[in-house]
């Protein structure tokens, strides 16, 4: 019998992992890139690879296995695995399985599709095709090549364009079973052809010499968590026609006799019949379906999902009360499979989709069509929450899952903005992704590799992308301060040889801002798009943000040259960091003669001096770099006047970092009740900007759980590598705080009162108690009890 298991290989020394022993130093494979013979094709296209082989005896063999775009592998007709991750030229992922191959025939079968113009913009493609090898003596009749392998295009998958607003996460899956012959994925029923050979595969960082081929790297990520999805119902059955649910809620029993057809299975569906089937998720849910159906040749299946359905047709419209739906509009994205008629087909979909309700909308022709298994199976990066936090009040508990659940459907083979939207791993959102992760779970391996994908964006301005992995270049100038922060935060929650790996790539996207400094020494970026927030500004851009001189822009150009410096300092690179010191002086200076405005005691957002904002004094005080009456007096009427442009859901990440420093947790817990509020909306997760929202779970959203764990509980790192732990707790009008953060060491535990606290640090681990009161305590390890005054 069969058995195949998917190894991470990366996770070994680099010998031990290195593809096939007896391989070429070089890095060159002993197999290639193969590809169909008829030629490339503009749009989405699908090719299902064969190879046969006789084993003589049971043994192991080591499979790697990479495919542009993406895979869906068998052998013997028995499902394995997709994939692989995504990436780019330089950072091509394959999967590496252990297969317990018995003895005789066997057949491997792998279907390749690629999407071409329409295909999601985290897709990064190259060139149509597939590559797997085999170690050992297996490798001579699996390794691709022309004489081992043969290929056949799949008429039956094909792409239509969304029409709701989401183009980047490419387009829908059209399924034709007419074009997917049955037992295809044991290789029978296609017409195969000889296959064309390519390169042979490039390990990255090996190759001394290569033409522009895609450069090869071990997976980096164990696979996705994939549990079945349970909790779900039948809210409304209508005819299908149009997006508009009854505003009478529909026929009860009949949404209940459709509910228990799809859980128990043999669903009829009868002839002649047009009609949708909305369901309900229990939770904001990543998924595929998984189906299997019998005859209804001709008919029409499909499935779509939404995160909430809007109050007019509209896919933009407005959309209030997330539970509600009746009388409703559903503007989804869908999946739709076409029947033949046969039995058992199992039916499968090459990507998730997001959202808290799925619509079925199913239209028969003369046959009757039978829905013999329905379900829905979760796709995520398995997260595992390791922290806590408590403080006696029942709004934080609820925000503390909606985060969580919001950094869960977030996090895939990359991070991403919104699962729904646009699924891209933005600069902005990421940085905040990957605090939490560090602070909130043990694993920290898709913080790695979204560093390493950031930094293979950099561009030769020293500039990163906004957004990478990406076949559309994206340069959003103001996102490149927080790739230096997401640097400076690894080094201090990690270090080691990554941090040392990423300082340059750092000081460049810093320096890259010196392009743009005018005649006086202010920042005037001449490029856009300048995001910053949104809080009525266009396009989330400042005043004078584009193509004119900025307060907030120049704000965060202090900010940034403040990371680099104390980057310098935690990587023990004193000439650097006073290299540093110096421009941020001779900026600070420049920044305050331009915007300080002492009537109003706080920073202009442009030289006019007729707007102010909290993003502006937010940057110019984490900068650390002004006059220290100026500091006190900015910080006082930031924390007074309520006439500002105010932060909103997403930079308020770094308002709360100012009321942190300033011990100002009755501020923060104030400004959370735009967090609090959203459970009175129904969410499940956490929305991008204040209502009306489009998207209903964004990553940068899910920061309160940092502020928790590292604000209010107060546990961060001191210095590098974490090696020591400063506790500030600030419970301010809070009863208590306590919780637990996560160490590369393992747990801290942290109890605190107005009165006294509790810290438990892991073996080895020591640090510094800030107490409320200012007072420092020496904390040696393991368990100290602190007594302090209110």
């Amino acid at each position: 019998m069969n058995m195949v298991r998917r190894i991470l290989i990366s996770e070994q020394p680099f010998r031990e992992r290195r593809p096939g022993a007896a391989w070429p130093e070089w890095g060159v494979w002993p197999a290639k890139w193969i590809a169909p013979a008829e030629g490339e094709a503009a749009g989405m296209r699908a090719t299902l690879f064969r190879c046969d082989i006789e084993m003589e005896r049971q043994e192991t063999v080591r499979l790697h296995l990479a495919a542009d775009a993406v895979y869906r592998f068998w052998i013997d007709g028995v499902y394995v695995a997709s994939g692989p991750e995504q990436g780019d030229r330089n950072h091509t992922f394959f999967d590496t399985f252990d297969w317990e191959a018995g003895a005789g025939a066997h057949r491997l079968t792998v279907l390749v599709t690629s999407f071409g113009v329409s295909g999601p913009f985290s897709r990064m493609e190259f060139a149509h095709g597939l590559l797997l090898a085999a170690e050992g003596a297996a490798g001579a009749r699996l390794n691709s090549c022309a004489a081992n392998w043969r290929a056949a295009g799949i008429a039956g998958i094909a792409g239509r364009d969304v029409l709701y607003g989401a183009g980047s996460v490419g387009q829908e899956l059209v399924f034709d079973l007419a074009g997917w012959p049955e037992g295809a994925e044991r290789g029978e029923g296609v017409a195969f052809g000889p296959v064309v050979e390519g390169e042979p595969g490039s390990n990255a960082g090996m190759r001394n010499e290569y033409r522009p081929v895609p450069l090869l790297e071990p997976a980096a990520l164990p696979e996705m968590a994939a549990a079945p999805v349970g909790g779900w119902r039948v809210v409304c059955v209508s005819p299908s026609e149009g997006r508009r649910l009854p505003a009478d809620g529909g026929d009860s029993e009949r949404a209940a006799e459709w509910e228990r057809g799809l859980k128990q299975g043999n669903m009829h569906v009868p002839p002649h019949c047009s009609l949708r089937v909305l369901l309900e998720l229990d939770d904001y849910y990543c998924g595929c379906p998984e189906l299997t159906v019998s005859g209804g040749a001709g008919s029409e299946l499909a499935i779509g999902w939404c995160e909430a359905l809007a109050v007019t047709d509209e896919p933009s419209g407005r959309k209030d009360d997330r539970r509600e739906w009746r009388g409703r509009y559903f503007h989804g994205i869908y999946d739709r499979f076409r029947m033949d008629g046969r039995r058992g087909a199992e039916l499968f979909t090459l990507h998730y989709r997001a959202g808290r309700f799925v619509s079925i909308e199913v239209r028969t022709g003369a046959e009757p069509l039978v829905i013999d298994r329905f379900g829905l199976r979760e796709s995520r990066y398995p997260v595992e929450f390791a922290a806590a936090f408590e403080c006696g009040d029942d709004r934080f508990a609820e925000c503390f899952r909606l985060a969580c659940r919001t950094l869960e459907m977030c996090s895939h083979d990359t991070f991403m903005d919104c699962p729904f939207y646009e699924q891209l791993q933005y600069v902005g959102d990421t940085r905040i992704q990957a605090l939490v992760t560090l602070a909130a779970t043990p694993d920290d391996r898709l913080v790695r590799k979204a560093l390493r994908l950031f930094a293979s964006s950099q561009l030769e301005s020293g500039l990163v992308q906004s957004r990478y992995p990406s076949r559309v270049t994206q340069v959003i100038p103001t996102f490149t301060p927080y790739f230096v922060g997401m640097v400076l935060d690894w080094t201090k929650w990690r270090g080691g040889a990554l941090a040392r790996e990423l300082f340059p790539a750092a000081r460049r996207g810093t320096d890259a801002f010196e392009r743009w400094l005018n005649r006086d020494g202010l920042l005037e970026i001449n490029r856009s798009w300048n995001f910053v927030d949104w809080p009525g500004w266009k396009w989330g851009v400042p005043p004078d943000g584009e193509f004119g001189v900025s307060g907030v822009l120049n704000a965060q150009y202090l900010y940034t040259l403040e990371m680099t410096r104390e980057l310098c300092e935690l990587m023990e690179a004193p000439e650097l960091a006073a290299h540093y010191r110096r421009r941020l002086a001779e900026q600070s200076e420049r920044f305050v003669r331009a915007f300080w405005r002492p009537d109003a005691g706080l920073f202009a957002d442009s030289l006019a001096g007729d707007a102010f904002s909290e993003h502006a004094q937010v940057f110019a005080l984490l900068s650390h770099a002004l006059p220290e009456e100026i500091r006190e007096r900015c910080a006082a009427t930031l924390f007074r006047r309520r006439d500002l442009t105010e932060a909103t859901v997403y930079f308020t990440f770094y308002l709360f970092e100012v009321y942190r420093e300033f011990n100002r947790p009755d501020l923060l817990v104030e400004r959370l009740k735009i967090f609090f509020d959203m459970n009175t909306l129904g969410l499940k997760t956490m929305l991008e900007a204040p209502e009306p929202s489009r998207s209903d779970c964004h990553a940068w959203s899910a920061h309160p759980i940092w502020h928790f764990l590292t604000s209010l509980l107060g546990v961060r790192p001191a210095g590098a590598g974490f090696r020591q732990v400063e506790v500030r707790p600030q419970p301010g009008p809070l009863p208590f705080v306590r919780g637990k953060v996560c160490h590369p060491a393992g747990m801290i535990e942290v109890e605190c009162d107005a009165h006294s606290a509790r810290v438990v640090l892991p073996a080895g681990v020591t640090g510094r108690f800030i107490a409320p009161d200012g007072r420092s305590f020496a904390l040696g390890g393991g368990a100290d009890q602190i007594e302090f005054q209110p």
